[in-house]
């Protein structure tokens, strides 16, 4: 007899082998979970291949909630419940594998992580200690300065706090329900499934992804799908049901194949994976179906499948990081081996062992060792935190390395007139947005002085973090020139006058990306309209963050609209107004890629984000040569000064030039401010702008897809310069122009 036929349930996770509910074992969802790990995994390795593998998490839930709500239902009929014996078949399942898998990704990551990336780790080994992985990540991915998300080694455990959460209120929800109202047992659940829906289509509606991805309020309705199809009477096999089991294939494999990463998920967009998953979970045992779920290939990954699941995502992290992000076929199929021998072994040596060993079937050794093991894994995580990332306890020499740091700049107190935007109104578009600390306090003094001291203020800098990168290049120049100004340190989205677009959508997108911006926006332009003394505005953003080639066509042109009216009302209050262009951005910058380098004792060089500078900024180039062709406003490009005999550069003669993969460093602001001297000159002359009138009629709709084809350039023109250049002497990369171009 199959062990599992003598527990009153048996998987406690859509990742374990073995499933028995209503007295029998189906290997055919052992077969199920193979479809779903392996969609995972090979959307990790590769997501060309699989697109929309990462729908596999969602049919394992489903699985779960089958399993576990089955196996409770079953037990409360009998008279067999235990909320002790629950957890302990918990705990002997999930607790060994999960432990052993997070010890072993901590200890690697001692030896060649840096001590940001550890503290990072820690951060996440503590949630995970504390079953809340997937609460930490819906803070922290997506944050402007978090590291990425796709680097931390156990962003997959997010998956398994979501399963844990849910066997917190499962069981005794279901008792309680069960005691006092059985008959509202099913009502209740099909309510809770509703609410938990509806949340997940209207974070995803409102565009609050994260939320609806990793929070289980907004899951939840895809374990309980699970828990109802268990309550469901039995299934009867008739000439209807091949074409079931067909719709359960599509509904699985569709998604695998035609959803992307931009595809909105969850929501209803899960619909299908879900329906596709309970409809082969109860008819999939059968016919053409029953043969493929059940051959030993696919029960045989499928008991597997959890340690695989468990091994795969910190074996891809961890081998990316080693080969420096360039990784050939060969490596992905290695780690793809790897992770099958490493999920087999914890199958084998870790899950089996303590499932099986009569000792763990004690439950207060079973308690105490998990509560040992979280409270060890929240320490050291903890510990991380303490000690800033192991700092000066190892790697010492890497972690202490010498690198640039952000520039504050002297605040500017009320002065010559000029009076600082009030600070409660400041406060009103700051106290909830989680500004760069490398900004300082907007709310005490939101200005920083740049320049002469002692002098009027006649220049205003704005924008994000590029922007405050940036400051350090104009306070020279600005010195050099005897003149004076100030940055403004909130962080801005620079558009103006769309709040009433009826692109809502944009408009939300555009509000999460900068929290508060109208409120910002409608601050600064009101303060300048009513500030003379400050007579030319400078603007500075990260422009690919609203502008690039994966941007929607609506956003595109609401972005363009937006800017258009901060310059048409600039211009209208008199003030000339300059754009400035990108910088290249780099895939590693000289913090990271110098530590690894260390770590590792490898020699590597940084490489462009994206590949070719000009085909990644194409959008933005169109936009910003746009704006200049109004009228409006001057465009300069700052991105020469970074290339020199055929190369691009993030460091010059010895001096780095970036902070990090996209912000200058101070050296660097004041190398491009050097070269952009004579556009500096010109802009600060001491004469009023026109009244914009002339600017105003060539202000025309803007179609900016249309204006990022490449264009037709006769050789001399400035855009000239921003059509990729594939000639061999350039290895690759773009040529930019020699020097920054002279504007008319």
């Amino acid at each position: 007899m199959s062990k599992c036929f003598s527990e009153p349930f048996c998987s406690p996770s859509p990742h374990q082998a073995g499933d028995a509910i209503h007295g029998t074992y189906f290997p055919h969802i052992d077969g199920l979970r193979t479809f779903a790990v392996l969609a995972v995994v090979l959307y990790h390795l590769q997501e060309g291949i699989c697109p929309g593998g990462y729908a596999g998490v969602d049919i394992f839930f489903v699985i779960s909630g089958y399993l576990i709500g089955g196996g409770l239902i079953r037990s409360l009929k009998e008279g067999t419940f235990s909320l002790t014996s629950f957890y302990l078949r918990r705990i002997r399942r999930i607790m060994p594998a999960y432990f052993c898998l997070i010890a072993a990704v901590l200890a690697f990551g001692c030896v060649v992580l840096d001590c940001d990336d550890l503290r990072t780790l820690g951060r996440t080994v503590r949630s995970s200690a504390l079953f809340i992985t997937n609460t930490y990540f819906s803070r922290t991915t997506g944050d402007y300065f978090s590291p990425a998300a796709e680097e931390n080694p156990l962003l997959n455990l997010w998956s398994l706090s979501v399963e844990e959460q849910f066997y917190l209120m499962i069981p005794l929800t279901l008792w309680l329900l069960w005691k006092f109202r059985e008959k509202a047992v099913k009502p209740v659940l099909w309510g809770a499934l509703g609410l938990s829906f509806f949340a997940a289509a209207f974070h995803i509606g409102h565009l609050e992804h994260n939320k609806a991805f990793y929070l289980l309020y907004c899951r939840a309705w895809e374990l309980l799908a699970g828990c109802l199809l268990a309550l469901a009477p039995a299934a009867e096999q008739n000439r209807g049901t091949g074409w079931l089991r067909t719709a359960g294939w599509a509904g699985i494999l569709l998604p695998f194949a035609c959803y992307t990463p931009s595809t909105p998920f969850p929501g209803y967009t899960a619909i299908p994976s879900v329906a596709g998953a309970a409809l082969l979970i109860r008819y999939g045992n059968h016919g053409w179906s029953g043969r493929i779920l059940r051959h030993p290939l696919s029960t045989g990954i499928g008991k597997i499948s959890y340690s695989l699941y468990l091994w795969h995502w910190p074996v891809i992290v961890y081998w990316t990081y080693i080969c420096f992000d360039e990784c050939a076929p060969w490596d992905y199929a290695g780690m793809f081996l790897l992770s099958l021998l490493l999920g087999f072994l914890s199958w084998k040596f870790v899950e089996t062992p303590f499932r099986t060993t009569v000792s763990w079937q004690n439950p207060q050794k079973a308690f105490l060792a998990t509560a040992a093991g979280c409270l060890m894994l929240g320490l050291a995580g903890e510990w991380l935190k303490w000690t800033d990332g192991a700092r000066d306890y190892w790697h010492v020499a890497a972690n202490n390395m010498e690198f640039p740091e952000y520039w504050k700049g002297p605040a500017f107190p009320p002065s010559f007139g000029i009076t600082p935007p009030d600070r409660a109104v400041v406060e009103k578009g700051n106290a909830i947005q989680h500004h760069h600390p490398e900004l300082g306090d907007v709310t005490d003094y939101p200005f920083v002085l740049l320049g002469k001291t002692g002098q009027a203020p006649s220049f205003l800098l704005m924008g994000d973090s590029h922007a405050m990168a940036s400051s350090p290049g104009f306070d020279e120049a600005a010195r050099l020139l005897q003149r004076s100004g100030l940055f403004y340190r909130a962080r801005l989205c620079p558009l103006s006058g769309i709040s009433s677009s009826g692109d809502s959508s944009s408009l939300t997108l555009l509000r999460l990306m900068y929290p508060h911006w109208e409120h910002n926006m409608e601050l600064i332009l009101d303060w300048l309209e009513n500030t003379p003394q400050v007579q030319t505005v400078f603007i500075h953003n990260r422009w690919i963050e609203l502008v690039n080639n994966h941007r929607d066509t609506r956003l595109k042109q609401l972005v363009a609209d937006g800017l258009r009216h901060t310059c048409a009302r600039l211009r209208k209050a008199g003030k000339q107004i300059v754009l400035l262009g990108p910088v290249p951005e780099w895939t590693f910058g000289p913090r990271k890629l110098m530590r690894r380098n260390a770590l590792l004792n490898a020699n590597r060089t940084d490489r462009l984000l994206g590949g070719d500078f000009n085909t990644r900024q194409r959008p933005v180039f169109a936009l910003l040569e746009h704006m200049e062709s109004t009228g409006l406003c001057r465009f300069i490009p700052l991105h020469g000064t970074f290339h020199k005999n055929g190369r691009w550069q993030a460091e010059d003669g010895g001096q780095l030039m970036y902070c990090d993969d996209n912000h200058l460093s101070p050296y660097g602001a004041k190398k491009w401010s050097a070269a952009s001297s004579t556009s500096f000159s010109r802009e600060w002359k001491e004469q009023q702008p026109t009244d914009g009138s002339t600017a105003r009629k060539n202000i025309q709709s803007f179609d900016i897809d249309k204006a990022c084809r490449p264009p037709t350039l006769a050789p001399g023109s400035k855009a000239f310069a921003m059509v990729p250049d594939k000639s061999p002497e350039y290895g690759g990369h773009t040529a930019p122009p020699s020097s920054t171009p002279v504007l008319p």
